[in-house]
């Protein structure tokens, strides 16, 4: 994860202390035993340490997520400590993990043709060659597999979570006399335990991912250019055909989103939310500060990724077909369910709304600094979703209604919701990335953190529960 730096730097194999320390001179300035679902904080020098409880698998290893708080700078940053070493954003110490323990819980299943789990479906089976041919419905992606065959499928199901790695493995074919099956497991592997060992930096750039091998990596990464500054810091998505009501709900947060950005522009950051220090910086930087939210139909979304950093989809999955393919998604704490020509809101806890009620949901799109950056070289700039939406358009122009008053608040010296805090926190911090796409993690909260969030709220705009993950 984070590997933001033009080089990588090199690790000594084995011991895994970064290049430039000598392992037999240099001791960790801390080290700290970590355990999943148990958190802690700690002081070290220079330092407040939040142990979040987590780990995290990023596709190429562990990593366990702290919160820390710089005292000499007064910033708080999201930190990985990772396998190969991780510096820090303010560039203090070299974070690493060691003594990982993981357990697994795999699931089997026997899959004949054209049947599915997980939406993984069985295309092809040759008992003879012990191949399989294996569709991904979920991502289009599509396996050939052999038996004993095995492939990381983490992030790629549509139950996938950042705190596994997920293998696919073929383990046998059994054929009988109705045909051929696809003995299929699927391995949910998730760290349990760790040692974290803290070095001091000597100097390699914030926010750098070390990694074996790096010192013989002389070419610099493409680089990433600027931000075009026409970019829509917001865009809000109506529906073609949706009712007058939801285009003027849409219009209302379309405005308080712009009242907030031409807020953040002219007073350079100095609002009443916390952590946005340093916003007015990275502003003065800009040839003009043109930057403003704007406005499309769900028929004109052809390339969701492209279209602005924040993306609200205003209106329910019958009206707006932009919301209806998040809807889709099944990792929501909250959906629209259609059932006998009525629509609920439904939590997968199994709470139920019907009549005059919305939602607010909050939807990152990105889930780390590497994806981040891949999405970036792919012209792709969204940073988050914010499904505005009710179940009747009471329901609807309620949500926007309470979204529009949060954006407002700290224009007049109120801070906002706690639980609205980070989408109108995100929509600042995003203005950063005019000035440099990867200055959205030197400002306030750390972006590939948030969860999923959904606030239900009633027809008088009151907020009536609120789902995390």
């Amino acid at each position: 994860m984070r590997k933001i730096a033009a080089f990588l730097i090199f690790l000594l194999a084995g011991a895994m202390v970064p290049a430039g320390i000598v392992k037999a001179e240099v001791t960790p300035v801390a080290t700290f035993q970590v355990v999943a679902g148990q958190p802690w904080t700690k002081e070290i020098p220079g330092a407040i340490v939040n142990w979040t409880g987590e780990f995290d698998w990023n596709g190429k290893g562990w990593e366990a997520t702290f919160s820390v708080y710089f005292t000499e700078t007064g910033y708080q940053h999201g930190v990985s400590a990772t396998e190969n070493g991780f510096v820090d954003s303010d560039g203090k110490y070299i974070w690493i993990i060691t003594n990982l323990q993981t357990q697994d819980n795999p699931e089997t299943k026997e899959l004949g043709l054209m049947e599915s789990w997980h939406d993984l479906t069985v295309k092809f089976i040759d008992p003879l060659t012990g191949k399989v041919i294996i569709d991904n419905d979920f991502n289009g992606e599509t396996y050939t597999l052999r038996v004993g065959d095995n492939i990381d499928v983490s992030g790629e199901l549509p139950d996938s979570n950042g705190y596994e790695k997920t293998v696919l493995e073929l383990k046998d074919i059994k054929t009988g006399l109705f045909g051929s099956k696809a003995v299929l497991v699927l391995h949910h592997i998730t760290a349990v335990s760790g040692t974290v060992e803290v070095y001091p930096n000597p100097g390699y750039p914030p926010g750098t991912e070390l990694g074996p091998g790096s010192e013989n990596q002389t070419n610099e990464e493409p680089k990433i250019p600027p931000l075009n500054l026409s970019t829509p810091t917001a865009m809000i998505v109506v529906g073609e055909n949706a009712a007058g009501t939801d285009v003027a709900a849409g219009a209302k947060v379309g405005i308080a989103v712009q009242k907030w950005i031409d807020i953040i522009k002219e007073k350079t950051g100095d609002v009443v939310i916390p952590g946005l220090g340093g916003l007015g910086a990275k502003l003065a930087t800009l040839p003009s500060k043109n930057l403003n939210a704007d406005a499309m139909l769900d028929t004109e979304v052809s390339d969701p990724g492209k279209i602005g950093m924040i993306v609200y989809s205003v209106g329910g999955p019958a009206a707006n077909q932009y919301s209806a393919m998040l809807n889709n998604r099944t990792d929501l704490p909250v959906r629209f369910v259609k059932e006998n020509d009525r629509w609920y809101l439904v939590s997968k806890y199994g709470d139920r709304w019907s009549g005059s009620y919305g939602v607010i949901m909050i939807i990152p799109a990105i889930r780390n600094v590497d994806e981040f950056k891949e999405s970036l070289m792919k012209g792709n700039i969204k940073i988050a979703d914010v499904l505005v939406a009710g179940l009747d358009r009471w329901g609807t122009y309620a949500a926007c209604d309470l979204l529009k008053g949060e954006f407002l608040k700290p224009v007049k010296g109120i801070q906002p919701d706690k639980d609205l805090m980070s989408i109108v926190q995100l929509q600042a911090q995003v203005l950063a990335m005019f000035a440099d796409p990867f200055s959205i993690f030197e400002i306030g909260f750390d972006p590939t953190k948030v969860p999923i969030t959904a606030i239900i709220v009633d027809k008088d705009e009151r907020i009536v529960k609120v789902f995390v993950g």
